[in-house]
């Protein structure tokens, strides 16, 4: 997961921050921290090289369904 998000964040101009973390005590809960400048370069994620290669790989691995929370900025 650090290499996807090495990737994120050398290859997308919309991508403010991009951060992989695990829980504490945890050797398998990671939750994805990410900020984008807008919409456009949030969706714009979804279609990069590096994640389309990634998310079989990912989705092969996972013990329950991938979640998403989206925050937007107030």
């Amino acid at each position: 997961m650090s290499d996807l998000a090495h990737h994120v964040r050398a290859s997308e101009a919309g991508c403010d921050s991009y951060t992989v973390t695990r829980a504490m005590g945890s050797e398998a809960h990671f939750v994805v921290h990410a900020r984008f400048l807008d919409w456009n370069a949030f969706e714009g994620h979804a279609d990069t090289p590096h994640l389309n290669r990634f998310m079989p790989r990912l989705s092969a691995l996972l013990a329950a369904p991938l979640s998403m929370e989206i925050f937007l900025e107030v």
